[in-house]
Formats: C-alpha cells, structure tokens, sequence
C-alpha cells in the first residue's frame, strides 16, 4: 500500500523543505500558483521574495501570465465576488484577516513586474550578474543560449593541429573509418554532458612510422611484382582443383581488377574485401582433398602485405584512442580559456 504523503493545496506547510513529485498534465501550474498566493496572504510575502523557476522561457511566461490572473482572482474573491474555485473558497475562509488579505493582494499587483519568476539559467545569470565580484566574472559578460559555434571551432583547431601534418596514411584511414569533424564534434558534446568524465586509459600517441614503413614496403613489393605476374595469377586462381563454391569463376576478373586498383593507386588504408583469396592460407582451404595447393611467390608477398597492414591498423587504432582522449582534455581547457577571453558565459 502506498504510503506517500499526498499533497494538500490548501494544508501543505509554507515552512521548511517539501518535494512534490508530480507527472504530466496533474496540475503542477495550478499547485505553483496556489502557493505562491499563499505566500502572500499568510506568509505576507512581497512578490520579489517568492523565487520561482523553471525549464524553459514558454513556461516561465506562462507562469507569470497564470499568477497574475490568480492574484487579480483572488482579490475580486476577497472582495465579495463568488468563485467556483474551490482553492480560493478554502484560503478565504481559512484567512482571519481578510482586509490585510486583501492589502497584500493590491500590493502584490502592483509590483509584479517585480516577481522573481525566471527560467533555471535566467536566474542563475540574474545572481552572476548581480555578484560579479564575488563570482569572479566580468561585469558586461555576455550570456550566449548557444556554445555550438565555439565548440566547432575548437574541434576544428584541434583537427588541424593533430591531422593537417599527420601522415597522409593516417588521415586516409581516419576518414575510411569514419573519424571527420563531425564525428569528433559528436564524440566531444557526449563527453562534456558529463564534464566529471574521466578517460581510461589514459594514452600516449604513439610513433606508428616503423608500420608504416613496413607496410609501404611490402606495397612496393606486391605492386613492383603485380604487372608480370597478373595473368598467371589469374590462371593460378582458376585452377581446377580449387572449390568452385569459394571461388566462383565469375569472380575471379572483378578480383584481379581489385588487386589492380589496389597495387597501382599507390598505398591504400583499406584492403578490398576478397584480399584474403590471394593468400597462401585461404588458397590452401579452398583446395580439393589430393589436390596440391596453388603456389606463387606473389601469394606469399600478398600475405605479407596483409600482415604488415593489421599490424599498421592496430598502430592506427592505438593512435586514435590516445587523440580521443586529447579531444577531450583539449576541448575542456579551451571552452573555458576561450569562454574566459571572449568574456561570455553560457547554460
């Protein structure tokens, strides 16, 4: 059985600290607006005592124009006029000085363009603003709603300066794997919603120029080899003893075209997908049972190659990881050194 305390308009305590918990459309305005009259009636409260705050500027206007409307009802209520509310019907008869009442209501109208009624950032500007020296901000600091054009432009500094002299290697795998600006800009507004957030592990950018040497080599390699060896390669991958099933006749010329734009388009960062079929293992696999395996010392330079390229991509990857994790560090240090110069603040 449910035991929680449920909320009485009219009979909740004005005093100490009460949490109201309440879902959609169940009436939160209304409930704002009954305790902020009875602030002023039995608390005797002027309206720029009563702090009232919400999410968004839509709502905030609402407020005012509904608090308003309740203060001026109330006042033709404690003046004689009926209601149907049966809010007001219980504050008015539950007030032992209705003229008083009635005094603070007037008052309260009158001085409502004084009302402490704000959205969350707007009071918390309104408080920076007012204690600036005490806060530690320039007096004329400007409130922008939007740090999205500042955040770009740190990302686009960072890419700059950790992709525009990288490798041009690196920077093509980057991009065939999907890392952009765009892509950093995402990584880096899901890390600053949780501005505590730690990074593990902690990286150091690693010299990946031994991989890429070694890849670049046995590039070479294959693509010095490619031109005299193609048709027999060709012919070697037609061989009647390999299973038909993994390769497929039909195939073979768009595979061999592959591997020509592959060896002559210079070092690429991405093997195409059937690079495998052209290795020592896979040929061995795919061969008939008392079939000997076809060989060629180009099947052997093209697992090398291979090699040589995972080896490199785990050197990418590692190099990546530890630039994900700059990102952030950097991204954190100039928003604010930046927010700092421009002499702006933001939500």
């Amino acid at each position: 059985m449910d035991k929680t305390p449920r909320f009485n308009l009219v009979t909740t305590p004005l005093s100490g600290t009460n949490l109201i918990e309440a879902g959609a459309g169940t009436g939160k305005t209304y409930a704002i607006t009954g305790l902020f009259l009875r602030l002023l009636v039995e608390k005797r409260l002027p309206v720029d005592s009563i702090l009232v705050v919400t999410f968004t500027e839509a709502a905030t206007q609402e407020l005012k124009t509904r608090i308003r409307d309740k203060i001026r009802a109330a006042l033709g209520v404690f003046s004689g006029k009926p209601t149907d509310d049966p809010f007001l019907k219980s504050l008015r008869s539950e007030t032992k000085d209705p003229q008083t009442a009635r005094d603070a209501l007037k008052q309260a109208l009158l001085a409502f363009d004084q009302a402490a009624i704000y959205t969350i950032h707007g009071f918390c500007w309104k408080i920076l603003r007012e204690n600036a020296f005490e806060s530690g901000h320039l007096f004329d600091a400007e409130l922008i709603e939007d740090q999205e054009a500042l955040k770009k432009e740190i990302v686009e500094d960072f890419w700059r300066l950790h992709f525009y002299e990288a490798s041009p290697l690196f920077v093509r795998y980057a991009l065939n794997t999907g890392v952009s600006l765009t892509s950093l800009l995402e990584l880096m507004n899901r890390g600053l919603a949780h501005m505590d957030l730690r990074v593990v592990p902690r990286l150091d950018i690693p010299d990946t120029s031994m991989e890429e040497t070694a890849y670049r080599k046995a590039h070479e390699a294959a693509a010095q080899q490619w031109p005299a060896v193609k048709s027999e390669v060709e012919r070697l991958l037609k061989y009647e003893g390999l299973n038909r099933r993994k390769y497929p006749l039909q195939k073979i010329p768009e595979w061999i075209l592959n591997m020509d734009h592959y060896l002559t388009a210079g070092p690429g960062m991405i093997l195409f997908e059937q690079w495998g079929k052209f290795t020592p293992e896979e040929l061995a696999g795919a061969t008939k049972k008392d079939c000997t395996p076809p060989s060629h010392p180009f099947f052997d330079q093209c697992r090398e190659l291979r090699d040589r390229y995972e080896e490199l991509v785990r050197a990418y990857e590692q190099q990546l990881l530890a630039l994900k994790g700059r990102l952030f560090d950097y991204v954190r240090a100039e928003l604010e050194r930046r927010k700092q110069v421009e002499n702006v603040l933001s939500f």
